[in-house]
């Protein structure tokens, strides 16, 4: 039989279920779970295939097979949903995108008895905390780590990161800045626009605008202790003097200790890749689609290429001039990595959730990115879709 025969014959659940196990072969992961939203090939119900071990083999807690409700950490794809709770907001008759971020911050002063903020922190507008052009550094340094513990656990910002904004002195400079403490900014900016216990109620909010009317009920940055939770692997790179160098994966580490970022599942990811494709007549319609909403191409600071934004997307297109919308994530103390990728022109979106994190140092094995095996998934569902230019790299959330 030819290979042309073969491929005609496979089925869309055999496309995925066989780049599920060509990524954890190559990645050397314990386990993943892959969530595909395609009417074309799944109708409106979806695919959501898990494949592998919660945690590494002879790990305590002992590992479990993964299942479609396994939980994992999801890193900065926690950005589109602070964009999305910051979209319904500004639907509701809030703020404008526009507005400056000083009076949220200040507002009430239930994040601080103190005035928060310089002259320059106050005068950032939402809609650059929300594309990364703010002006605020990946990480702030300085020795301020853990600075989104508080925002997603629910509690006022610690006094050093008070400390810190109120010696913030960088003007945006009009470029594109990947930005972890900004999009935190934006987070407790966020919190206060809500009436209900302003300040302290990220997952209150969440659950409440976003992920309830989604259906997504196992979506959050607090870990329920009836949910199935897969273990976070760090993976470091062999010694070898021939690259690409294997990865070896020997630790877990424990799920949700900290609340880094929100956590989710293959069924919960379906539903949002679900609703992403809806917009805008779907639950959440206008929000979502003014997440996806184009706020400018911006060159990248210090860098010849350029990024063009949604509210927390990053928006690309296909060969075939198709919109796509990504956004990837990984903790790199959490030990996960997680991407989605969304195209609405084919009504066809892949999320691919993993719990491995590997240290960049060495050189990564083609393939072996969460995104390269959403990306051959929709390619083998939508033959001739390829990107424009390539995926962006996973910036670690913790």
């Amino acid at each position: 039989m030819s290979d042309q025969m073969i491929e005609a014959t496979t089925s869309p659940a055999q496309i995925v279920q066989q780049a599920a196990a060509s990524y954890l072969s190559i990645s050397n992961a314990p386990g993943c779970c892959i969530a595909v939203y395609d009417e074309k090939s799944f109708g409106t119900k979806g695919y959501v295939y898990p494949k592998g071990l919660s945690g590494v083999p002879g790990s305590s807690p002992a590992p479990f097979a993964v299942t479609t409700d396994t939980v994992f950490e999801i890193g900065s794809v926690t950005k589109v949903f602070t964009s999305t709770l910051l979209a319904v907001a500004v639907k509701a008759g809030g703020p404008s995108l526009d507005d400056a971020i000083g009076p949220y911050l200040n507002a009430g002063h239930n994040l601080s008895p103190n005035p928060i903020g310089t002259p320059v922190l106050d005068a950032i507008q939402l809609v650059q905390f929300a594309t990364h052009t703010s002006g605020m550094p990946e990480q702030p340094g300085d020795g301020l780590t853990g600075y989104s513990q508080q925002l997603f656990a629910d509690q006022p910002p610690s006094s050093e990161l008070v400390a810190w904004w109120n010696q913030y002195d960088t003007p945006p400079p009009g470029c594109w800045q990947y930005s972890n403490i900004g999009f935190v900014t934006l987070g407790f900016a966020v919190t206060q626009m809500y009436g209900k216990d302003p300040g302290h109620n990220y997952n209150e909010i969440l659950a409440e605008y976003v992920t309830g009317p989604l259906g997504m009920k196992q979506t959050g940055a607090v870990l329920n202790s009836s949910w199935k939770i897969a273990q976070g692997c760090i993976g470091h790179w062999s010694k070898s003097s021939v690259p690409p160098y294997s990865i070896v994966f020997d630790r877990n580490t424990p799920t949700g200790g900290t609340a880094f970022d929100l956590k989710s599942t293959g069924d919960d990811m379906l539903r949002f890749l679900a609703a992403q494709i809806a917009a805008p007549k779907g639950p959440l319609g206008s929000q979502i689609a003014l997440t996806q909403q184009n706020q400018g191409t911006f060159p990248v600071c210090g860098a010849t290429n350029s990024v063009t934004m949604g509210l927390g997307w990053q928006i690309t297109t296909d060969q075939q001039g198709y919109t796509v919308f990504t956004k990837n994530g990984a903790t790199s103390k959490g030990g996960f990595e997680a991407i989605v990728i969304v195209v609405p022109e084919l009504q066809c979106g892949v999320a691919v959730l993993s719990n491995q994190y590997f240290d960049a140092s060495g050189v990564h094995p083609a393939g072996m990115a969460p995104g390269s095996t959403a990306l051959k998934i929709i390619s083998q569902l939508h033959p001739g879709f390829e990107l424009t230019e390539p995926l962006a790299e996973p910036e670690p959330f913790d």
